[in-house]
């Protein structure tokens, strides 16, 4: 494997600092501009564009819950959250909660959304339940090996890959209780992602490596050699380039050429700190943020040239979270203290 970049270069950019009493479960930025803070308290904090004062509380979930997983809404002006109360929210950046499912007595820990189809879909346990637009349940399925570990719609929102124990199981949304396709790998399945052009099923497993399988040929591929399971993953459009978690730096496969298999990854940020713990591609250029479980944040070009940018020195608190905004201008990193630092980055990122 070949490093990629260089020595960071140390920039502050203008940023805020906010800090909470509970772990950062969740970052995203509404279509206000909002940047909506899930915490495993069970709350989400709205935290508005040059916002000085304290940031609006809003309780989505039931006192003592936590926010266990938290996705940005298909129409990207308000997020789905899910708790360990059984609750399924959708916030907006007003602060109006609305409850899209609930499942009494169990983890709401797992959801996607497909802004495609204008679809949502939770997992509790074993069972898939697929949601419209105004949270009618349109399709559940409970039929699967083990409980739930990842959700992915395909570009269009037509089918819904499901990760488990044992590989994955692709589901039509028009039909999610019939007729689903089984892919199969041994080990424990802890999470999926679908390629961009919807020809790919990427899992990470247990076994701290990655496995696919390509629909058009039915190829299998498998990317091991991690130190650490991957828990997040994030794609770059053009070109098709995966970047992941998992390791002392980031590890991107290329799948442009017939790639990845037969070629080394991109790997970038080797020997500044001891795991990455979170991804992040910018929504327009082949850019990727990254946080280490050191607390330090990073930004580099996914190309073999650029130099490293570090925004954010360790503090030996884990990043749990990061998002960009929809026109890239700023970045949001969380940690599992409670702290948010959010950059403002209009100005570019030359040094």
């Amino acid at each position: 494997m070949m490093q990629a970049c260089g020595n960071p270069v140390v920039q502050t950019p203008p940023r805020q600092e906010f800090s909470f009493d509970a772990a950062v479960t969740g970052l995203a930025f509404l279509a206000e501009d909002t940047l909506a803070t899930g915490l495993g308290d069970g709350s989400v904090r709205l935290i508005a564009p040059g916002e000085t004062a304290l940031p609006r509380t809003v309780r989505p979930h039931g006192e003592g819950a936590a926010i266990l997983a938290m996705v940005l809404d298909t129409d990207g002006a308000g997020v789905v959250t899910g708790g360990d109360d059984g609750r399924v929210a959708r916030t907006d950046a007003r602060g109006e909660v609305s409850v899209l499912a609930e499942f009494p007595g169990r983890q709401a820990d797992v959801l996607a959304v497909s802004p495609s189809s204008g679809l949502r879909a939770a997992a509790v346990g074993r069972e898939v339940r697929l949601l419209d637009r105004t949270g009618e349940t349109v399709g559940a399925a409970a039929e699967h090996p083990s409980s739930v570990t990842g959700l992915a719609f395909n570009p269009k929102g037509k089918r819904l890959a499901v990760s488990h124990y044992g590989g994955a199981t692709l589901r039509w949304t028009g039909k999610l209780d019939q007729g689903a396709t089984k892919l199969e790998w041994r080990g424990s399945h802890i999470g999926v992602t679908w390629s961009p052009d919807g020809t790919t099923v990427l899992t990470a497993m247990q076994e701290r490596e990655l496995h696919g399988w390509r629909l058009t040929d039915n190829h299998i591929m498998s990317m091991a050699g991690y130190g650490a399971k991957v828990r997040s993953m994030d794609w770059l459009r053009r070109p098709m380039t995966l970047a992941t978690s998992g390791g002392d730096r980031v590890i991107a496969w290329s799948f442009t050429g017939g790639g990845p298999m037969g070629k080394p990854p991109l790997e970038i940020g080797s020997g500044l700190g001891r795991l990455v713990t979170s991804v992040a591609v910018h929504p327009k250029t082949a850019i990727v943020a990254a946080g280490f479980d050191e607390g330090q944040v990073i930004v580099c070009a996914l190309s073999r040239q650029e130099k490293l940018v570090r925004l954010r020195w360790p503090d030996w608190k884990r990043v749990t979270a990061l998002a960009w905004s929809g026109d890239g201008s700023r970045l949001a990193a969380g940690t599992e203290a409670g702290a948010v630092s959010l950059f403002d980055l209009s100005k570019g990122l030359s040094a």
